[in-house]
């Protein structure tokens, strides 16, 4: 359900709870403290299932795969070279709250310019690129697998496999030279 249809949705459970608090305020007196608690604890509810909900996020077909893989694995290893289009050079990861894409890129893209996503704890950002273009960018949710200890480090196609160790569940390169 998209934002905008839980918003809709609110506004006519709110609508409901308000006429019919209204309505029933005069022909049921004995209710009539009640009623604006039970106001207030709808609007409560209402502003926090709107305020809690997922901004507008449908994974990409890329995002899937990263998804598909990992679940795969079990969740132990990624081999990111096996995604996305064949032309990349590079994959870059953000994480929450980081918008240094183009120091990670080496060249001018902000990743602030294309999604807000990186403005809560729910997402990383997965770039894949060339070594002065964004080929595609994936909004991969941290739930379906999370590369937010990577945020700000790019890695070269050839170093694009992961592992995660069982240990400290860090994800590491499979390979060491980073690009």
């Amino acid at each position: 359900m998209t934002v905008v249809s839980r918003f809709i949705l609110s506004l006519q459970i709110v609508t409901t709870v308000l006429q019919s608090s209204t309505e029933s305020k005069y022909a049921h007196a004995q209710y009539y403290n009640v009623m604006p608690m039970n106001r207030t604890l709808v609007l409560m509810l209402v502003s926090t299932l709107v305020a809690c909900s997922d901004p507008a996020y449908v994974a990409s077909a890329t995002s899937e795969k990263i998804s598909a893989e990992l679940e795969e694995s079990e969740y132990k290893s990624i081999d990111f070279a096996q995604l996305a289009s064949s032309d990349w050079s590079q994959v870059c990861f953000f994480g929450p709250y980081n918008e240094s894409s183009s120091e990670a890129l080496g060249f001018g893209w902000n990743v602030g310019d294309h999604t807000d996503v990186l403005h809560s704890d729910g997402h990383n950002v997965i770039v894949f690129a060339t070594e002065s273009d964004v080929l595609e960018y994936v909004i991969h949710s941290r739930g379906r697998g999370d590369f937010s200890e990577l945020s700000g480090e790019c890695f070269t196609r050839d170093a694009a496999s992961f592992v995660k160790d069982p240990d400290s569940g860090q994800w590491s390169a499979a390979v060491s030279p980073k690009a």
